[in-house]
């Protein structure tokens, strides 16, 4: 069990240790699916790879996951109005229209690792995931602030898998490798890493091997980082 000062851990347990009282942290790891084939699909499959060595190398974590294939509400005029106002005054219908924004909030939130499996699809990231940002970057989530008003400190990781055929990641026709960073910058999450595994088309099993090799590596560095965090 990892106790952490500075490192991950949004959820605290306390623990009673002789004559010390410590709090134990259950690290967090929230995965993210946007896309729509269930089978296949390589970035789910890199995605199970991220989340399988994550857990490997941080045994007292959580997975939270939230696949996106069916998809999550969209915002219309009926949902903005109600998402302005304070939470304490909003009505019943209200609340229900925001439910499914405040759920995903909450997860971002809770989380101290993400790991976003996104395809690319018409150089961009998938129509659902741009509604899951839409959900997401909001304020007056709890009647407070905006979550890219929130403590930085809670968004301590993100990978970010990102797939393609064709569309190679960084060239000038492919947004979705921008969007991404710049989203989670928005929401409060600074420390991202890449995974490129684009233009498949070109050598999938040198692209996959590659990735793969990226995932390893930044699996071993968050490992590294949260045992040097509970040693302080």
């Amino acid at each position: 069990m990892a106790l952490r000062s500075s490192g991950f851990g949004s959820l605290a347990r306390a623990v009673n240790n002789g004559s010390y009282h410590m709090v134990a942290e259950t690290i967090s790891i929230l995965r993210i699916d946007s896309s729509m084939r269930q089978h296949g699909s390589v970035s789910r499959d890199l995605a199970e790879v991220a989340v399988s060595k994550l857990r490997a190398e941080l045994t007292d974590s959580e997975i939270v996951w939230r696949d996106l294939k069916s998809g999550v509400g969209h915002v219309n005029s009926a949902w903005r109005d109600a998402s302005l106002g304070s939470a304490a005054a909003r009505s019943a219908e209200e609340r229900a229209l925001l439910a499914q924004s405040d759920a995903l909030t909450a997860e971002v939130e809770r989380a101290d690792i993400m790991v976003f499996a996104v395809p690319i699809y018409n150089f961009s990231i998938p129509a659902a995931l741009k509604a899951w940002v839409d959900m997401v970057c909001r304020d007056n989530v709890d009647g407070a602030t905006a979550i890219s008003k929130s403590d930085a400190e809670r968004y301590k990781h993100a990978i970010v898998i990102v797939t393609s055929n064709h569309t190679l990641a960084g060239a000038d026709d492919e947004f979705a490798t921008g969007f991404m960073q710049f989203i989670l910058k928005f929401i409060g999450c600074t420390d991202i890493d890449i995974v490129d595994a684009t233009g498949l088309a070109n050598d999938k099993q040198a692209i996959l091997r590659a990735a793969n090799d990226r995932i390893d590596a930044i699996c071993q560095t968050l490992a590294r980082r949260n045992l040097s965090a509970a040693a302080e």
